[in-house]
């Protein structure tokens, strides 16, 4: 099987200008200031957000630093930090706040919300109103959908011959340009989150979100599936708690159908004052009525992890989502080949990619030799 995993260097290279990390963040800052912002889903006053991006810029250096240390709680928070401080180091006394990705944006507030002592709801509903500023800046008035109309024959004929395309991107262009499935594992503008789905199982609750919810579908992105955050763990947490909810109802629901004992335990937590108690009482009867219900997951990760034949990855930068490359690294593969843009990543992506490496199945190739191939006649 010839596998495919691309990231947003696919869509740098047909628009430089609009989709690389700086104008992301510098969109989202200079977007706070359109008239047209929408205020009814993001933020109420929107220099509230550009502000607040500015004082998380003003701690970059001393996370940097090491200053921050003492504030990152539980392992894969430290990763994080561990990372951010590798990658930006070098850059200490340039920085600049659109040099900073977006989602690392997410950690530099994570760990302010844990020096200020800022504990949810408040750190959550910040943190949303961030990711929702971010998906209306990536997604740029529906312009980023348009990218597809420049890809050369070459590279619409290299996608078809590929068997899987994965792909971090929320985009819908390469499915415009070949008319295949592509599987998104980070999800899509496309496919609405199980909250703003009425049909949905979590809607089927008697405390159903989408009914305190006025969607307005002239931004139906921002109401996505699109997962976002500075951590490949959290990533996958939220990817794998759909099918980890589904076991867990399902084997509950055949005990509620099967021994009275338990029907009449689960019975009585949909009376628990605890919202979580009450919902799981409530899902496993719902699941025990209607066995086909289910938690929708729309993430294909179960897919990218039993991949089998050769994989190649392109414009997926090594700095970030260390879960995907864990999953390959762990693959039954062939052949893996990673394009790279400076020499300086392959050593991260050996490091990331240790078995493909020890049995000299990992092969570097440049991605300008790559992009040359795709615009010759």
């Amino acid at each position: 099987m010839k596998n495919l995993l691309v990231g947003n260097g696919l869509n740098i290279q047909f628009d430089h200008t609009n989709y690389t990390t700086q104008q992301i963040v510098l969109r989202i800052l200079k977007n706070c200031d359109r008239d047209d912002f929408p205020t009814h889903i993001i933020v109420d006053r929107p220099f509230l957000l550009k502000n607040y991006m500015g004082k998380l810029f003003l701690e970059a250096r001393e996370i940097i630093l090491g200053k921050y240390d003492s504030y990152a709680f539980g392992t894969a928070e430290k990763e994080s930090l561990a990372a951010f401080k590798k990658q930006y180091s070098n850059r200490l006394e340039r920085l600049r706040i659109t040099d900073i990705g977006f989602e690392d944006y997410y950690l530099i507030h994570d760990l302010v919300c844990h020096k200020i002592k800022m504990q949810n709801p408040e750190q959550f509903y910040v943190r949303e109103a961030m990711k929702v500023a971010y998906l209306y800046a990536i997604y740029n008035d529906g312009k980023l959908n348009q990218l597809h109309t420049n890809y050369p024959v070459n590279l619409n004929n290299y996608l078809k011959n590929c068997d899987n395309i994965f792909t971090t991107n929320y985009d819908s262009n390469i499915e415009s340009a070949t008319g295949k499935e592509v599987y998104h594992i980070h999800g899509q503008f496309d496919k609405k989150s199980d909250v703003y789905v009425e049909s949905s199982f979590r809607n089927q609750l008697p405390d159903a979100p989408i009914r305190d919810t006025v969607i307005d579908e002239n931004y139906f992105y921002l109401y996505s599936n699109a997962l976002t955050t500075h951590c490949g763990e959290y990533k996958e947490f939220q990817i794998n708690q759909h099918s980890q909810a589904n076991s867990c109802v399902e084997k509950m629901a055949l005990a509620y159908k099967t021994n009275p004992e338990i029907k009449k335990e689960i019975d009585g937590w949909t009376k628990d004052k605890n919202t979580l108690t009450a919902n799981l009482g409530y899902s496993i009867q719902l699941k025990a009525a209607n066995p086909t219900l289910a938690f929708s997951d729309n993430y294909h990760f179960d897919k990218l992890k039993a991949i089998t034949g050769s994989i190649e990855i392109l414009g997926l930068s090594p700095w970030n989502d260390f879960h995907i490359f864990e999953s390959i690294n762990s693959a039954n593969l062939e052949e893996c080949v990673y394009y790279y843009f400076n020499d300086s990543e392959c050593d991260e992506i050996r490091a990331l990619l240790p078995k493909l490496e020890s049995q000299h199945i990992l092969k570097m190739k440049s991605v300008k030799d790559f992009w040359r191939e795709m615009y010759e006649d």
